[in-house]
Parts: structure tokens; C-alpha cells; sequence
């Protein structure tokens, strides 16, 4: 996710909008905030924790949620990524998955529980408030051609999502040019092959 960050310097006035994109630890971060939430008489302290995302300090290049509509955020499981995108305004959770045959929709709404609870929490510290989050699972994209593919499939899921082009242009056509020039760009990140 560094790379989406790096790509927010290159291209400042693409990613210049309200939308916030999340790391994978964000996720990991909730379904770990779950388990504590029933342990825990105080889930208000437990939450304090995720400020520095609602202030949009989690990272160099991070934004504040504070008048944002959409957050985007990966999620790997079974061995597989696939994209959430949050769009607040119609309280719903997309789901981008390249390959639909990785999970089922109860595997998804499994992985997705704890967001459904954490979420409004989070959004509700700054006055969004969000009864519950329904999950709908897009299914008009294009199916990956093979099983190493979905890691740049949600990459460019939430690159094509964050500046409104159509998520559906993302495809197998180009994805060896992609996988090289994400390799480049993370080459001159880092230095290091």
C-alpha cells in the first residue's frame, strides 16, 4: 500500500478528492478490535487506537475522514485479496473480487463482520452516523486468468476507484504491463530488487 501512497506524489491532483485509502493493517487492525470489543468494558478506549486514521495520520501521505465519502481498503483471506470500497452516503460495503470463486457470500460477510461493527463506531467519533453497513458484492468486473493475479487486481481496483474511472477497464489484457511497472515502481521505492 506504500505504492498507493507514492503514486498519490506523482499524480496529486488524480487523488485530490474526498475519498481515503486504507492499508491491510486497517483491516487487521478491526478484526482485531472485534475480538477485544465483548472482552472490554470500555470499547471507547479500545477505539482510541484508530484516531490517528480518523485524523489521517496512519501513514506519510494519509487524509482525514472527516468529510470523506468513500473508503477503500484491501482485505486478503484465504490466500486471496479482493477490495472493500465504503461508500458512506448509501451506507453500503462493495466488494471487488476478481476471482467470485475464492469466497462465497457468507465467507465474505464472515470476513466483513467486523467491519460492519467497527466502522460506525469509527465513523460515528466524527459525527457520521451509520446504522449498519449492507455489503453488496459487484460482480460486472472482469475474472482474473490466474491465481497470482488478484494482488494487482486490488491494487488497481483502488487506484481506478479513488479518481472515478470505470473499475470495469481494469482486466487481464494489461496485466502483465502492469505487474512490470508495479515492479519498477517499487524497485525505485526501495533500491532493492
Amino acid at each position: 500500500m506504500q505504492l498507493l501512497h507514492q503514486q498519490t506524489i506523482k499524480y496529486l491532483k488524480s487523488f485530490d478528492r474526498p475519498r481515503v485509502i486504507l492499508d491491510v493493517n486497517f483491516y487487521i487492525n478491526c478484526m482485531l478490535a472485534m475480538l477485544e470489543l465483548d472482552a472490554t468494558d470500555h470499547p471507547t478506549e479500545l477505539l482510541e487506537g484508530f484516531d490517528s486514521y480518523l485524523r489521517g495520520e496512519f501513514s506519510k501521505h494519509g487524509q482525514k475522514w472527516e468529510g470523506c465519502t468513500h473508503l477503500y481498503f484491501p482485505v486478503c483471506s484465504r490466500s486471496h485479496w479482493y477490495v472493500v470500497e465504503v461508500d458512506i452516503a448509501k451506507s453500503t460495503m462493495f466488494i471487488y473480487d476478481p476471482d467470485r470463486s475464492c469466497s462465497t457470500d457468507d465467507q465474505i460477510r464472515a470476513d466483513l463482520k467486523p467491519m460492519t461493527t467497527i466502522l460506525p463506531m469509527l465513523l460515528k467519533k466524527i459525527n457520521i452516523v451509520i446504522d449498519a453497513l449492507a455489503i453488496k458484492r459487484i460482480t460486472t468486473i472482469s475474472k482474473q486468468s490466474n491465481s497470482g493475479d488478484c494482488g494487482v487486481y486490488t491494487i488497481k481496483y483502488i487506484e481506478f476507484l479513488s479518481i472515478n474511472r470505470q473499475v470495469e477497464l481494469v482486466n487481464g489484457f494489461h496485466m502483465q504491463k502492469w505487474m512490470r511497472k508495479l515492479a519498477v515502481e517499487l524497485y525505485t521505492i526501495d533500491c532493492t530488487p
